[in-house]
């Protein structure tokens, strides 16, 4: 195997991962998904969006919708405080590039991570929704959940109305 060669299969085999924390517990995503890590800035709150939906913000003149991963994941809003980051990721949706930020407790360190370290996710007990969870990987003796973006920002599932999910859900009026 030739110099090149070889690093190109040590490129593949050993990828860097971004981590970060939501109410205490370390996710990661691929570097290369993140397009920008930027200081939480105003966000205007959309009218009937989905509680998981913070808001959305102008990024350059562009309006990216801010998902709170700790809403989205427990229910529970993301306490802003100094360390409180948005993560900007861009997503091909339907065939276009949608860029969206998600809302995190703050950025922990770049990792890598070579594929024989990961798992597949449990059946349960992880804590999240299983379709959120793309891989696990243990890590300095903590476990480290690889997140799914398609799912975790499903635009389809995003993009509802706060009163379509309660009238679903046989609460709302009507």
């Amino acid at each position: 195997m030739g110099n090149m060669e070889q690093a190109a299969a040590e490129a593949v085999s050993s990828d860097q991962y971004l981590t970060f924390q939501v109410l205490g517990e370390r996710y990661a995503v691929n570097i290369l998904d993140i397009k920008e890590i930027i200081e939480v800035t105003q966000m205007t709150r959309v009218p009937m969006a989905l509680a998981a939906v913070r808001g959305v913000m102008n990024l350059r003149g562009n309006v990216a919708p801010v998902i709170d991963l700790a809403q989205r994941f427990h229910d529970c809003r993301t306490t802003l405080d100094r360390r409180s980051v948005i993560l900007v990721v861009q997503l091909e949706i339907e065939g276009e590039w949608q860029v969206m930020g998600m809302l995190a407790e703050e950025v922990s360190e770049i990792v890598e991570i070579a594929p024989d370290q990961f798992q597949s996710a449990p059946e349960f007990g992880a804590g999240i929704r299983q379709s959120f969870i793309r891989n696990m990987a243990q890590l300095d003796g903590r476990f480290i959940v690889l997140l799914n973006l398609d799912q975790v920002l499903s635009v389809s599932e995003l993009s509802v109305h706060q009163d379509d999910s309660l009238r679903a859900a046989g609460t709302g009026g009507g």
